[in-house]
């Protein structure tokens, strides 16, 4: 079931993709592709079962299936929901994120081909990892509810990689990943109320931060740990000594060449962070192991193609904003050192530690190709920024976080006393999980970004006008126009900051066409801007505008929300 839905996903987000690419998609495409999808999943996951079933869990197990349980139920049945006529989302960190994604989402909905338009800077292409919101407009375009759609995604993904996390590390990884964390949490015991303590730090809680916000995630983080699971089993195991008492043989769980191929060269359309970890990966084992240089090679150079088209499409045929950068400390900014680490990392680096001690052991090979290249990564991310937004390194450095945590168990932690093994457990996950439920239960009314009656009307209003026509509007986040999937001279300041794009000259130039200031109708027409949005956030942010185009344009419509202005037809008498 696990590889039939990852499959599914990604063969119909595939098909989609070629039946849109320079033509909108109709219902019945966009069912043929989920029919395709089906159809390719079917066949793929019959031929490629692994050998083993999963381990049974023990009290400890199911203690964390269960924590991963109420994660899922409680930050994805309330991914998005309304409240009277309020439409909210549950965490404060999907507050710009869920307003993109269901930006996205409808701008293909609406009938925008592929590869669209970017719609929150007008005049380039869209860099971004489409892969699962194409995957979700399928489901809309062919009569799905939009919401409901977002919802199952969820809970499907977040069930596909507990079961991943559970194959790859067992308890102590799927925990590990629930409970991240430093020190910050324990503000709890000198009598802090509850509450996500790592909201505002750098090393934020994964669940919440990445999984939820990070859609593309939903994928990745299943299919990649997959791969780690079957190379695994395939190159660290052949290359260990022969097992002993402190050195488990791992469960094979071993993908057909075709099966890695298939998740392996379809992951830059979902995330690309975790292609490029994978790929770094594959390049330190086939430097040290040498019976894995030829499988790895085939691997590679087959994947080559494909994962190449699909990283052109996601960054503007590489031409892309600029990513690459020097940027020493990662965010630490003007924190001290041992501060920023502490509260941060807390106790982990010390067990890292303690962990590179046991590995020089002659039998610890397979973990030293595990944790090292884990480490060299992380401690690369800490000086060097694979984004303009720094934090986004998190999107690598979680890969190295996991990438060590089966053997920070096998190797350290197995080898203690239980109370010992409880103690570090203790030491290592209190934080982060006590930020996890803070995250989790402190503000159960959740968090606006729009309201119902707003969207009805402005759906109304934009219904019969080109998909991808282009609005000025006030640059925020959850602009009624976004929600709708209409693109925007400008969006929200921060994303278009963190994709990259110079947004200073920009803004000015939105500024100036809201402002009515002279010249306003020349840089709109530079923007390719045709309609102009006024309505409360306009007015709010811009009390001082000439508003010219009461006088001189057209209104195709008007009410509570506020009106909307044709910029290529004058008023009419």
């Amino acid at each position: 079931m696990t590889l039939f839905l990852l499959y599914f996903c990604s063969a119909s987000t595939l098909a989609g993709l070629a039946f849109g690419y320079g033509r909108p998609l109709s219902p019945g495409t966009a069912a043929l592709a989920l029919v395709i999808g089906g159809i390719a999943a079917a066949l793929g996951a019959g031929f490629s079962r692994p050998r083993l079933p999963l381990q049974r869990p023990g009290v400890w197990g199911w203690a964390s299936l269960a924590l991963f349980a109420f994660f899922a139920l409680r930050s994805f049945l309330w991914l998005v929901f309304e409240s009277g006529d309020q439409l909210s989302v549950l965490s404060p960190n999907n507050l710009g994120d869920m307003s993109l994604h269901l930006c996205l989402i409808r701008q293909i909905a609406n009938g925008t081909p592929l590869w669209p338009q970017n719609p929150i800077f007008s005049g380039t292409q869209l860099s971004y990892p489409l892969g699962i919101d194409l995957f979700n407009a399928l489901g809309v375009i062919a009569g799905a509810d939009l919401i409901r759609s977002l919802i199952w995604t969820g809970l499907l993904g977040s069930w596909l990689t507990a079961m991943a996390l559970w194959r790859w590390g067992g308890a102590f990884c799927l925990t590990g990943f629930l409970c991240n964390g430093g020190l910050l949490g324990f503000a709890l015991l000198s009598g802090s109320p509850l509450a996500d303590f790592q909201a505002e730090a750098a090393w934020k809680s994964f669940p919440l931060a990445l999984l939820v916000t990070q859609r593309g995630l939903l994928f990745a983080l299943p299919a990649g740990l997959l791969l780690l699971s079957s190379w695994r089993s395939r190159w660290l195991a052949e290359n260990a000594p022969p097992p002993g008492p402190s050195s488990p043989e791992p469960s094979p769980s071993r993908l057909p060449f075709w099966g890695e191929l298939w998740l392996y060269s379809t992951l830059p359309l979902f995330h690309p962070h975790s292609f490029l970890f994978l790929s770094f990966l594959l390049g330190c084992w086939f430097l040290f192991i040498p019976h894995a240089r030829r499988p790895i090679l085939l691997l590679v150079g087959a994947a080559f193609i494909p994962a190449t088209v699909l990283m052109a499409c996601v960054t503007n045929g590489f031409h892309g904003p600029k990513m690459l950068g020097w940027q020493p400390g990662w965010i630490r900014e003007n924190q001290g050192f041992i501060a920023f680490w502490l509260s941060n990392l807390g106790f982990l680096p010390l067990f890292v530690l303690l962990l590179l001690n046991r590995l020089r052991d002659r039998t610890a090979l397979p973990d030293r190709l595990a944790v090292l290249p884990a480490l060299a990564l992380f401690l690369t991310c800490c000086m060097v920024r694979f984004a303009p937004w720094a934090w986004d390194n998190t999107k690598l450095m979680l890969w190295c976080y996991l990438l060590l945590l089966p053997s920070l168990h096998s190797r350290l932690l197995s080898s203690w006393t239980p109370t010992a093994r409880i103690l570090a457990c203790i030491l290592l996950f209190f934080s982060g999980g006590v930020s996890l439920l803070g995250g989790l239960l402190t503000k159960p009314d959740g968090h606006p970004i729009g309201n119902r009656s707003t969207l009805d009307g402005v759906q109304s209003a934009v219904k019969d006008l080109p998909a991808t026509a282009v609005f000025a509007g006030a640059p925020t986040y959850n602009h009624p126009l976004l929600l709708l999937g209409r693109p925007m001279a400008m969006g929200y300041e921060g994303h278009v900051w963190s994709h990259g794009y110079e947004w200073a000259p920009r803004k000015k130039q939105v500024e100036q066409i809201l402002l009515g200031e002279p010249g306003w109708k020349q840089t709109a027409e530079s923007l390719g801007v045709r309609y102009l949005f006024w309505g409360d956030m306009e007015k709010e942010l811009y009390p001082d505008s000439e508003e010219p185009w009461l006088q001189e344009n057209l209104r195709l419509s008007s009410g509570p929300w506020g009106a909307l202005y044709d910029l290529q037809h004058p008023r009419q008498p």
